[in-house]
């Protein structure tokens, strides 16, 4: 099957990493959108990548959320005629069977009903994302993380864009639950497996801290809380799920991370702002200054949910 795709990457404080991560898949792509979150720009490597005729490269003019940079890729490819929208981060590296894998199965369903399909992700310890049928090329699941899958765009127009307001973290998730609700299909093919690590990941034991920093364990919290009761009715299953890897989570910050103070009044200023209707960007550098007494106060004041 001979399909036209295009391609989304960010870019956000790249390493020359990036050069050889954009090569290893940029022949299986019509065309890569290379949207440049940096606030400071690396322009060696950005006068590489435009020497590079398939990519073209924009200025985002600062951080403006990996929602954003997604839309934009979107647009652009809608823009120019393309259907399929290949969706990556900086710091993955594609094997040369994983997009003709993902290709090739859309042949074996109605491309119309589909809204994403995706690699299963495994980490550096070789722990997968997802559940492998036996003797199944591939299985419908529910939800996927962004890097690795193609976007069916036609399917993008129906349900709307990335969702925003939450910056960073669960805009997968969110986007997956939506295309669900609205009748598409997430597929997993089971034999394209994309090497994907979340964070600084570490195994300690039976867990897997991700070490993020304090930051990005606010948004998680944030917008996990947000989406998981957004969907709660129409997935219940999900939202379980959620509830223990929260906790799950929270173990692994208080045995194996370090900030844990932080992380912890990042935890429930992301559940306060959740409850308040709190959404977008956040400056890292208020964090520092958070008081746990403040945060405790407020987080029992809370009288309602502001969506």
């Amino acid at each position: 099957m001979k399909i036209k795709i295009a391609g989304v990457v960010t870019l956000y404080k790249p390493t020359s990493n990036v050069i050889d991560n954009i090569d290893s898949y940029i022949d299986d792509l019509e065309i890569l959108f290379v949207v440049d979150n940096s606030d400071k720009k690396e322009i060696d490597i950005i006068n590489i990548l435009k020497s590079k005729k398939k990519i073209y490269y924009i200025d985002n003019h600062g951080n403006q959320g990996i929602a954003n940079d997604l839309n934009v890729g979107a647009q652009k490819a809608i823009e120019n005629g393309y259907d399929w929208l290949f969706t990556i981060d900086a710091d993955s590296k594609v094997s040369s069977k994983m997009i003709p894998s993902l290709v090739e199965c859309l042949s074996f369903y109605d491309q119309n009903n589909i809204g994403i399909i995706s690699p299963i992700h495994k980490n550096k310890y070789g722990k997968l994302s997802g559940k492998i049928a036996k003797n199944e090329v591939s299985s419908k699941i529910l939800i996927t993380m962004t890097s690795g899958n193609l976007l069916n765009l036609n399917a993008y127009k129906k349900v709307g864009p990335f969702m925003e307001k939450l910056f960073i973290d669960f805009v997968d998730n969110e986007y997956c639950l939506r295309l669900n609700l609205n009748g598409f299909l997430v597929i997993q093919v089971n034999n394209a497996i994309l090497e994907h690590n979340l964070g600084n990941q570490k195994k300690y034991f039976c867990f897997y801290p991700t070490n993020h920093p304090p930051i990005r364990r606010y948004y998680i919290t944030r917008n996990r809380f947000f989406v998981i009761n957004l969907y709660k009715k129409n997935f219940p299953n999900f939202y379980k799920s959620e509830i223990k890897k929260f906790y799950r989570e929270l173990i692994g910050i208080l045995i194996a991370e370090k900030d844990i103070l932080l992380k912890i009044k990042v935890i429930i200023l992301g559940y306060i702002d959740y409850r308040n209707g709190v959404f977008g960007k956040k400056d890292p550098q208020n964090l520092n200054r958070l008081s746990l007494k403040q945060l405790l106060i407020n987080l029992f004041q809370i009288k309602k949910i502001k969506h």
